[in-house]
């Protein structure tokens, strides 16, 4: 198979594939043969780079062998993209955890678990709704972590 691409074209292709690939991998630490054919496909895309005109964006590290993103193109705007879909799943999930850690704390793991699940997702949901409100009105200002000691945070003096 083969597809034409547009220089233009390519340019979005390359950001779709970068967006990606932070999301496969930006909280790994080490390679995962689970992610490998993504990465191999990755490695592919990044490899026409040069010839697209883009060798400004993308370089060849010899001693890692592969195609890596230089340091211009992690600033381009592919990279708000990225921080708007992290800074959502923060605000979405942070009502959803603190919720079930409430639930949780309330009822009891056991109860938690064996509880009916237009229950659990009832009392899930208005202390959701809480939570959200309180975010909206208040961001995170008034979250602080009751059982830390001064001398268990760091001092940033």
């Amino acid at each position: 198979m083969k597809i034409d691409f547009t220089k233009e074209e390519y340019r979005y292709l390359l950001d779709m594939v970068e967006i990606a690939e932070w999301v496969l991998n930006s909280h790994r630490t080490d390679s995962s043969d689970e992610i490998r054919g993504y990465s191999e496909i990755n490695q592919k895309i990044l490899a026409y780079a040069k010839d697209m005109g883009f060798e400004n964006l993308i370089t060849y590290d010899k001693d890692l062998g592969g195609y890596f993103a230089t340091a211009e193109y992690e600033e381009s705007e592919h990279m708000s993209y990225i921080e708007e879909f992290e800074d959502d799943v923060f605000w979405e999930a942070l009502p959803h955890r603190l919720a079930v850690r409430d639930l949780v704390e309330q009822v009891g793991e056991k109860v938690y678990t064996e509880m009916e699940f237009e229950d659990r997702m009832s009392k899930l949901v208005e202390l959701e709704k809480f939570y959200c409100e309180e975010l909206e009105d208040n961001g995170i200002d008034n979250l602080r972590f009751e059982n830390l000691s001064k001398s268990d945070s760091p001092d940033l003096h």
